[in-house]
C-alpha cells in the first residue's frame, strides 16, 4: 500500500490554491430529472462568477456546446461575468465525435481558443492513440487549452498496481502537452487518510502537473476529501454548491468557501464572496427542480436556527455568530421564559410566578395544536414529492419509445429493421 513520501508536510492555515472548480452546472445537468432552462443556468453561473468561483465546467451534452456559445457571448457583452471567469467543456473517449463536430459547428473559433476541453476515460483505444488523436483534433479545430480527467474506482486504501497505472495515464496527458489534471473518486469510495496519501505522492512525483480531486458524497465524505487533497498538496479544489453532483452530489462548495473564511486559505483566482456562493447553492435547488434541504451544512435555509429554550453549547461558549432562535415544546422553560421575556424589554417586576404559568400554558397548547395540523400537511406534502418525481425516464421506457416509433414507421422501413436484426 502507498504511505507518504519521505518528509511530506501537511499544510492547514494561511497559504493559498490556483483556483476553485464547480461542477454544479455540468453534474446538476446530468443528475436534473427533468432539466433545466439555459435561462436559469445562465443565471447560476452569473451567480458563481460574481461569488468569485472563476472555474465552470458547463456540460457534456449534445446540446451544451450551444450553451456554452451563450455563456461566452455574455461574458463579451454584459458585466454579469466577470473576464476571468473560465469555462471547460467535458467528453469522452466514447462520446467524443458528435461532441467535437458539435463544438466546430456552434462555437466559432474566436471562442473556442477562449475554453477548456476536459477528456476522460483516456483507456479506450489506447492501442490505436485515440487519447492522443482527440488531443489534437480538438486543437486543430481551435480548442485553447486541454484538461484531462482520470476515472478511478478507489478502494479504502490506495495499492500500488493502481497508483501505477494513474502515473501511466498523467504520463500519457503529458506527452501531449496537458498539466492539469482532475483525480476522480468516481463512485465516492475514498476516505479521507487515504485522499492524503493520494494527493501527497501526485503532487510529490509529478511536479510539472496541477490537481485536483472530483469527489463524489456516495459516503458522506466528498467535502472531507476535497479539503484533504489541497491540505496535502493539490492546487486546486473542486465540487458543487449544494453539494450538487451525480448520486450523492459532490464536495459542498458553500461549506469549503466557509472553511477558507475561517483558515485563511486564499484562492489566487480571486477572493471569494461566501454570502454569494451561499444564495447560488439556494438557487441551484430551484433551477434543478430539487426539493429544498433545510439543514444542509451552511447553505440550509434553517440552519441558523436555534432553540432559544434550552441551553446551546455555542451561546454557553460564548461563540459569535448569527442566530435565528425559535421556540418549541421540547424548549418550553418557565426559566428561559422569564429570560426571554426581560431581554426584549418586559418589566420583570412584572412578570410573576402566575403571568409566566399563564404565557407556559398558552404556548403548550398551541404547540399541541401547531404538531396536530403540521403532522397532516407534512404527510400530505411527503405525497405530493413523492407523486412529483413519480415520472422518471427509465430505460425501459426508452425502449417503448423505440418501439412505438419502429410500428409507426412505413411497412418498407419496419422491414428493413426487422431484416437487420
Amino acid at each position: 500500500m502507498l504511505t507518504f513520501p519521505e518528509g511530506h508536510t501537511p499544510r492547514y492555515t494561511d497559504f493559498s490554491i490556483e483556483a476553485i472548480s464547480d461542477e454544479t452546472i455540468r453534474e446538476g445537468g446530468e443528475r436534473a430529472l427533468y432539466g433545466a432552462s439555459d435561462k436559469d443556468k445562465i443565471r447560476l453561473v452569473e451567480k458563481l462568477s460574481q461569488a468569485g468561483i472563476k472555474d465552470i465546467d458547463v456540460g457534456s451534452g449534445m446540446h451544451e456546446a450551444q450553451f456554452l456559445r451563450k455563456l461566452l457571448v455574455i461574458q463579451d457583452s454584459f458585466d454579469s461575468i466577470t473576464d476571468d471567469t473560465n469555462f471547460s467543456f467535458n467528453l469522452t473517449l466514447k462520446t467524443w465525435e458528435p461532441l467535437v463536430e458539435r463544438l466546430e459547428k456552434d462555437v466559432p473559433r474566436s471562442l473556442l481558443h477562449r475554453i477548456y476541453v476536459s477528456i476522460g476515460m483516456i483507456e479506450i483505444g489506447s492501442d490505436e492513440q485515440l487519447f492522443e488523436h482527440v488531443a489534437e483534433r480538438l486543437r486543430r479545430i481551435g480548442v485553447g487549452r486541454l484538461r484531462c480527467s482520470l476515472l478511478n474506482a478507489f478502494s479504502t486504501e490506495i495499492e500500488e498496481d493502481k497508483y501505477s497505472h494513474l502515473m501511466a495515464q498523467i504520463d500519457r496527458a503529458r506527452n501531449v502537452g496537458i498539466s492539469l489534471i482532475r483525480i476522480n473518486d468516481s463512485v465516492g469510495t475514498l476516505y479521507p487518510d487515504s485522499t492524503a496519501v493520494l494527493a501527497a505522492n501526485l503532487v510529490h512525483d509529478n511536479k510539472d502537473m496541477k490537481f485536483y480531486l472530483h469527489g463524489h458524497n456516495d459516503r458522506g465524505l466528498g467535502t472531507a476529501n476535497s479539503l484533504v487533497s489541497i491540505l496535502h498538496g493539490f492546487q486546486i479544489i473542486e465540487g458543487g454548491v449544494a453539494g450538487v453532483g451525480n448520486r450523492a452530489g459532490l464536495a459542498e462548495l458553500e461549506s469549503i468557501t466557509r472553511c477558507f473564511e475561517e483558515n485563511n486559505i486564499r484562492v489566487n483566482s480571486g477572493p471569494i464572496d461566501v454570502d454569494r456562493v451561499i444564495e447560488a447553492a439556494r438557487f441551484s435547488e430551484q433551477i434543478y427542480l430539487t426539493v429544498p434541504t433545510p439543514y444542509r451544512p451552511v447553505s440550509g435555509f434553517l440552519v441558523t436556527n436555534e432553540n432559544a429554550g434550552i441551553v446551546n453549547v455555542p451561546d454557553y461558549l460564548g461563540v459569535s455568530r448569527d442566530v435565528n432562535y425559535f421556540l418549541n415544546r421540547v424548549g418550553l422553560f418557565p426559566t428561559y421564559l422569564q429570560q426571554i421575556l426581560v431581554e426584549s424589554g418586559l418589566s420583570e417586576n412584572a412578570l410573576n410566578p402566575i403571568v409566566i404559568e399563564s404565557v407556559y400554558n398558552r404556548l403548550q397548547e398551541r404547540f399541541d395544536r401547531q404538531y396536530t395540523a403540521k403532522l397532516a400537511e407534512y404527510e400530505r406534502l411527503v405525497a405530493q414529492i413523492d407523486a412529483f418525481y413519480d415520472d422518471i425516464v427509465s430505460l425501459t421506457e426508452v425502449v417503448d419509445t423505440a418501439k412505438q416509433v419502429l410500428q409507426e414507421q412505413p411497412v418498407e422501413v419496419a422491414s428493413l429493421a426487422e431484416a437487420r436484426q
